[in-house]
């Protein structure tokens, strides 16, 4: 276990300013009822990730959140290969099972955001270093989420959370808080199932020194 550094931070967190993009989600998607489509928030306070699920500590309603990465291949490293062991070389990935999820790869445009920057820059203006809130493993996330919880709380200006992604680190990652989003998120009608990407899938897995099982 790494760090156990808890919030507050003695620092002030920096907003950084996001100009409107493309970011590329990988999600469920329910072919018969359409749930979870590419825009959708996670407003169910369900699930175990680094910074989410959130709840509001007054009246414990969930603050619905939604995860993006700034290219495919960032998108596909924090889901779909996101529990590839360290060291990988010589895992073998189970890709039948990718390939008969309900996993969509997706691009959503959205507006232009300010939010709390957890880069190595921002970090380091608020006293902190990568290891305080990236290193761990799930075990950790409890820990982890309370620093996501009390930056929505410190910060109301902030839309989300954006940092360098930790399984891919030439892609940036970002959290958004579904009741701080001002504009709505425009799909852009680009949602495939995850079964178009196995190519870059085998491609990352390659970089890993991974291989995958045979399709059969």
């Amino acid at each position: 276990m790494g760090s156990v550094l808890k919030p507050p931070s003695e620092t002030p967190f920096q907003l950084l300013p996001v100009p409107p993009g493309v970011w590329y989600r990988v999600h469920d998607l329910d072919p018969e009822t359409g749930a979870y489509a590419a825009s959708s928030f996670n407003d169910s306070g369900r699930g175990n990730a680094r910074f989410s699920p959130l709840r509001t500590p007054a009246t414990d309603a969930v603050v619905p959140t939604i995860y993006a990465a700034s290219t495919m291949r960032g998108a596909i490293m924090e889901t779909v290969l996101h529990d590839v062991p360290v060291p990988s070389a010589g895992y073998v990935h189970d890709i039948e099972r990718d390939l008969a999820s309900n996993l969509h790869m997706s691009a959503i445009g959205v507006g232009a955001l300010r939010l709390v920057n957890l880069t190595s820059t921002g970090l380091r203006a608020a006293g902190l270093k990568h290891s305080d809130l990236f290193d761990d493993d799930k075990s950790d996330y409890p820990r982890t989420r309370e620093w996501a919880l009390w930056l929505w709380a410190q910060y109301p200006a902030a839309q989300g959370l954006i940092w360098m992604s930790k399984q891919d680190n030439q892609s940036q990652a970002v959290m958004l808080f579904g009741d701080r989003m001002t504009e709505p998120f425009e799909d852009l009608g680009k949602t495939a199932h995850i079964a178009d990407h196995e190519d870059l899938i085998i491609e990352l897995l390659a970089e890993m020194g991974a291989m995958v099982t045979p399709v059969a």
